[in-house]
Order: structure tokens, then sequence, then C-alpha cells
């Protein structure tokens, strides 16, 4: 709840200084790193929350992206009583990224990079009678289209409208912990890469202090 308000809070600083970044080229190129937090429209941004390091210059950016969060799910499946019981997973989401901008003009850019989105279920839960450990990450191209403010005192405003992305690569594993494996929960459990597309997301901000 803290960590939500303040992002809130900087967001509001941020959206309503703009006039502090009429020369956002000069004021990046001025700069030598910066620290930022990366959020947005886009399902790993918004679970993971993540920190970014970057580089700044004039017409090129480049940086490091790292964070982590979970998420809450709950299933219901029948036992073989035919009961009905639900089943409560904790997914945790892992955002890696290797990033850069290409600037055209004073704001505009050209967000691009390579991203490793994973998600991890230490015990997924399959009818009450076997439970596995899953293991899911996706490498994949970035590419979009944005804009980036650099202030006078220091702060700076990235939005990237739209990003999609191309798959690379991708590797799904599936490890019993508990219970008696059957055909049919090792089917299921395995069931995820083929369908899995590259993730996209609109609306994405990142935003910090450079020094």
């Amino acid at each position: 709840m803290i960590k939500k308000l303040s992002i809130l809070c900087l967001s509001i600083l941020f959206c309503g200084s703009v006039a502090w970044a009429a020369d956002s080229a000069g004021n990046r190129k001025d700069q030598t790193v910066r620290l930022g937090i990366k959020t947005g429209i886009h399902l790993f941004y918004l679970i993971s929350t993540p920190f970014v390091l970057e580089f700044p210059g004039e017409d090129f950016t480049f940086g490091l992206v790292y964070g982590s969060g979970d998420l809450q799910t709950t299933t219901s499946g029948t036992t073989s009583g035919y009961a009905t019981q639900t089943y409560t997973d904790v997914l945790t989401f892992t955002t890696t990224e290797l990033t850069g901008r290409y600037y055209i003009g004073n704001s505009f850019n050209i967000p691009f990079g390579v991203a490793m989105y994973n998600v991890h279920d230490d015990n997924w839960e399959y009818s009450s009678t076997a439970a596995y450990e899953l293991d899911y990450s996706i490498t994949q191209l970035n590419i979009g289209i944005g804009n980036e403010w650099t202030y006078d005192w220091g702060g700076y405003l990235g939005i990237d409208w739209f990003q999609g992305g191309a798959k690379l690569s991708e590797k799904a594993s599936a490890k019993l912990v508990s219970g008696t494996e059957s055909s049919a929960s090792k089917a299921k459990a395995e069931l995820t890469s083929t369908e899995v597309q590259a993730f996209a997301g609109v609306l994405i901000f990142t935003f910090g202090f450079g020094f």
C-alpha cells in the first residue's frame, strides 16, 4: 500500500512539472546515472514493479531493469470423491530486462530491449493427488514508442505509449514435489508454453532521479 501511494504521489509531481523539462536532451546529457521505477498496463510491470538503473545520453540511453512480485490465485477442482476443493496458488513474477532508448528530438523516443519474464509456482496442486513446482520463462525482444522528459532538477518521467514484443525462446518445467504422479497430472502441469504469446503493454511509466 505504501509503495503504491508513493508511486501515485511521484506521478502527480512529475506530471505537474513538464515546464521544467523544456531542454530534456540537454538535461539528460548532463546526467551520468539515474535510478527509477517502472509500472504500467503490462502484466509483469504491474505485479513486479521493477527498479530501473539507466545510463542516460543525448541520443541514446541504456539500462537494466529488475523486479519481482507475487500474485495470489484461487482455483476450484474436483477430488476423486467428486467433492469440490479450492486451491490457492502464489505465483512469483520476475522481470529482467536490458533496455535502450533512441531519441528522435527532445523527448520523443523509440524504446527497445531484450527481456526475460519468469513465472514460478512452488506448490501447484492437481486434484489433491499431486503437487508440482512449476517454472515458465520467456525471452523476447521489446520495441515501442514513447516520450521521456528530463527535468532541470534531476527527475525524469518516461511514458511508453505502446510496447510490443517478439518471442525469441521459452522454457517450461514441472517437478513433482509430493503426491502420486499420473499421466493426467503430468500433462496438465506441463501444458503451458506453446500458446503463450510475447507480452505487450500500453501506458508504461518509468520515473526517478538522475545524478
